[in-house]
Parts: structure tokens; C-alpha cells; sequence
């Protein structure tokens, strides 16, 4: 009688073993997870205060090929007001040394925002005057003003590209 109850207990183990088979087919799915996070969309560019302006300007050209950030110190605003030229600040610099004294924090640039609302950041985050500017087919440079400045970087971007305008220059 004790060696049929042996044989009943062998029966069940074996089945048991069988179960645990198709757990190890459900970890092998985990891989394709893994690939579709290799496809993410380029980063957005950070602006914080060590960085120089000419690695923030060449940043913003690769994303942006057809457009050019013009940073400047405030006081440019009126200048522009009165029809005077502006000059960029130098790109040597970092946006430390150069922002307002009472000012300091960090501003994310991506494609979705708005012209207008990167203007108005650098403004309150680093108290600078800054616009998003651009050539024409004729090799005319401008800045955005008026309906442009409602559009986003990307839409901005693509808009002259379809246009025929030409790549900027970061420099």
C-alpha cells in the first residue's frame, strides 16, 4: 500500500513543471517594449545660466535649421523702437554673466511653443530681449513680429522651409 501512494505524488509534480513553461514565453515579450523607446523625439534644448550663448544659438539652429535666436541685452528693445541696429551679445559669454542680476532660473525650448511665449521667458527668466529671426528667399533677414510670433517653433520652422527660405546660420 505505501509504495501506491508514492506513485500518486509523482503525477502531480510532473504537471507542475509543465505550468511553469509558458511563464518563461511571457518575459520574452518584454523586448519589442524596449525598441519603440529608442525612437523618442529629439530633446528639448535647456537654457540655464553656464551655458554660452553661441552653444545655445548652434542648439537652437539644429532643431530649428531655418530659424536663428537673437539674444540681447534689454536695453536693445528701445533701440529697435527707435529704428537703431542692434548687436547680439557675445556668444563667449554664458547667459549667467550676461542676464539680469536679480534674475536666474532655467527655460525648456521645444518645438510646440509658441514664439511669443520664448520671447516673453527670456525676458522674465533672464531679464534679456530676445527674438526668434529668419531669412527670406531674397537673403533679407527679419525678426518675427505680428501673426508669427503666434506660431510655434516648428510650425514657424516648417512654414519657411516650404517657403523657400533660407537655413540660418547660428553664427
Amino acid at each position: 500500500m505505501a509504495t501506491t501512494a508514492k506513485k500518486t505524488t509523482a503525477k502531480p509534480a510532473a504537471k507542475k513543471t509543465i505550468a511553469a513553461k509558458p511563464a518563461v514565453k511571457k518575459t520574452t515579450t518584454a523586448k519589442p517594449a524596449a525598441k519603440k523607446t529608442t525612437t523618442a523625439k529629439p530633446a528639448d534644448i535647456s537654457v540655464t545660466g553656464n551655458k554660452k550663448l553661441d552653444t545655445l544659438r548652434k542648439e537652437f539652429n539644429n532643431k530649428f535649421p531655418y530659424l536663428r535666436l537673437g539674444i540681447f541685452y534689454s536695453y536693445a528693445r528701445q533701440q529697435v523702437a527707435k529704428g537703431e541696429g542692434i548687436t547680439p551679445i557675445d556668444g563667449t559669454k554664458t547667459l549667467a554673466s550676461v542676464r539680469r542680476a536679480d534674475s536666474g532660473g532655467d527655460i525648456s525650448i521645444s518645438g510646440n511653443k509658441k514664439i511669443k511665449s520664448l520671447e516673453k521667458e527670456f525676458d522674465t527668466v533672464f531679464g534679456l530681449y530676445c527674438q526668434i529671426c529668419y531669412t527670406n528667399a531674397e537673403g533679407k533677414r527679419y525678426y518675427t513680429s505680428g501673426s508669427t510670433d503666434e506660431m510655434t517653433l516648428s510650425a514657424f520652422n516648417s512654414y519657411c522651409e516650404k517657403n523657400g527660405y533660407k537655413k540660418g546660420d547660428w553664427k
